[in-house]
């Protein structure tokens, strides 16, 4: 797996590369940005040099935006204009400092760093071996070897760099050859399956192809999944729903991913969507410390936490509407439209992607049988992913005063819920199933909670039967966190039944540990205490 210290580097390369869409500014509209915030100029500054041709403005520009680069440490940008300026060395012959940190920080070599950012720019066609050689003089075999991205990336002291190849292929949407690369790699067991699945699974969501819900579920199978990748998996489901306008669910699993690893991203990412949900104050509270200084929607977020007016928001637009198009955020859509529903609808419109997560519990049109196999081997497989407990019973203990089961219009995370007499139906001990079918409503998802005679909401208590240290009876890995590697009994925040799975979840809590886990209702019972 990858050290802290790398993937703090990588999260920039990761995450926020995409290609680039023209939009005409000027160079003064960049100097004056600059002066109230450097970060932001760097996107009109770039469209300047786009544009411009030749002359004077175009290399006031590419100066400027070089500095700004290197003063915000937007590495690979600034290696590239330096690879392009032939001022990767000084005239002594040293590497410039750029090339140094980022290279010290990955723990490589600059000359493979620059190797792959110079190959992973580009088209990598499928490398198919050619027949071994035979010296002339001493008969042995030569072995054909593989050009780059294939031959730096395969090293072992090159591990590193594989995701800031994958940054590159996606910023370039070479999809096909991202594949390329990662099957070879993998095939020659350069990755290990662990590290290999987030990685399928990110490629999905931004090239489209396969299905990425099917190869979120399916890695989550996987049995030997260290924390990290569970985190990252969650993450990334969470992003698939957000970007197909699921905001609630993926506030919950950006949530249950930071309990895994990660705690800052998922925040981060949870606060971003309470803002384009218009929850403002919320989301303010959640974002805490910073998580990647410099980020350009983390920096926008905090101030709009931090004003009371818009009257500054008129000079960042050019530069807003520049870093929609190149990576769309639901912070730039809110602060584009002023939030409501018409910050949802450009997001969305800007992502793109309209696909269902239903899912049937098959491996049917997903992936071909031989590829699963591979990543996933039949005997390395989970039931259900690592999230879900359906065939594990439970009791939901619920106070002898519960009354009401009640559907949350507006919830707060993590805070008492407004409960609107309306919204609430009688109801009785049973199973969850029972319980369900009397609130059953026709929206897609819904989120429901118990109340006593007054309408107040109460603390309910959710208990694992039988006490096995994972869901799906699988004997626990050390220090691997699961919903129910502990029997309870868990704080029950609420029970979520979402029409397109046709399944409920139940969110649980233990201390500063979040889960949500799908769970089969009629397995689950109501006991009074």
């Amino acid at each position: 797996m990858f050290s802290k210290r790398k993937n703090a580097v990588l999260f920039f390369l990761v995450f926020s590369l995409f290609p680039s869409l023209s939009f005409a500014v000027s160079y003064e509209e960049a100097y004056e940005l600059e002066k109230l915030s450097p970060v932001f100029a760097i996107p009109l500054y770039e469209e300047v040099v786009r544009s411009s041709g030749t002359g004077d403005f175009k290399k006031t520009a590419s100066s400027r935006l070089y500095f700004l680069y290197e003063k915000f440490n937007k590495y690979l940008p600034a290696i590239q204009y330096q690879t392009r300026a032939g001022s990767l060395k000084n005239k002594k012959g040293e590497w410039s400092s750029l090339v140094k940190t980022l290279s010290d920080g990955l723990g490589v070599t600059p000359f493979s760093l620059l190797a792959v950012i110079n190959s992973c720019s580009k088209e990598t066609p499928v490398w198919e071996p050619p027949e071994p050689t035979v010296h002339p003089e001493t008969g042995e075999l030569i072995q054909p070897t593989p050009p780059d991205p294939y031959r730096v990336l395969s090293k072992k002291e090159n591990h590193s760099l594989i995701r800031l190849c994958y940054s590159l292929k996606m910023k370039q949407r070479d999809f096909e050859g991202w594949d390329n690369v990662f099957f070879y790699l993998f095939s020659k067991d350069v990755l290990t399956r662990d590290e290999a699945l987030p990685l399928w699974v990110g490629s999905s969501i931004q090239s489209g192809k396969g299905t990425p819900y099917k190869r979120v579920f399916l890695s989550g199978r996987f049995k030997e999944l260290s924390n990290e990748s569970k985190s990252d998996l969650l993450f990334l489901y969470a992003k698939f729903l957000r970007h197909n306008g699921k905001f609630e669910s993926s506030t919950r699993y950006f949530l249950t991913s930071s309990t895994y690893a990660s705690s800052k991203r998922g925040k981060w990412e949870t606060a971003k969507n309470l803002l384009i949900m218009d929850r403002k104050k919320e989301a303010c509270t959640m974002i805490g410390d910073s998580f990647n200084a410099g980020d350009e929607s983390e920096i926008l977020m905090k101030k709009i936490c931090q004003s009371g007016n818009w009257d500054w928001i008129q000079t960042y637009l050019p530069a807003l509407k520049i870093l929609m198009r190149e990576n769309p955020d639901p912070v730039f859509a809110y602060a584009l439209e002023g939030g409501g529903r018409e910050a949802i609808d450009l997001f969305l419109k800007q992502v793109g992607s309209k696909t269902s997560d239903k899912d049937d519990d098959s491996e049917e049109d997903s992936e071909s049988a031989d590829i699963l196999n591979k990543l996933i081997p039949p005997e390395n497989r989970n039931k259900f992913p690592f999230w879900d407990a359906r065939d594990k019973e439970a009791d939901l203990v619920v106070p002898d005063r519960a009354k009401y089961l009640c559907k949350i219009i507006r919830r707060p995370f993590f805070g008492t819920p407004s409960i609107q007499p309306q919204f609430c139906k009688e109801v009785s001990p049973g199973s969850l199933e029972t319980l369900l079918s009397i609130v059953a409503e026709e929206e897609e998802e819904a989120s429901f909670a118990f109340a006593d005679p007054a309408y107040l909401p109460l603390s309910v208590k959710w208990i694992w039967k039988n006490g096995e240290s994972e869901s799906n009876a699988e004997p626990a890995l050390p220090k691997i966190l699961g919903p129910s590697s502990e029997p309870g009994p868990w704080n029950l925040e609420y029970i979520v039944y979402r029409k397109v799975l046709n399944r409920a979840y139940a969110e649980i809590r233990i201390k500063d540990k979040y889960f949500v886990v799908s769970v089969k209702p009629s397995y689950v019972v109501w006991s009074k205490n």
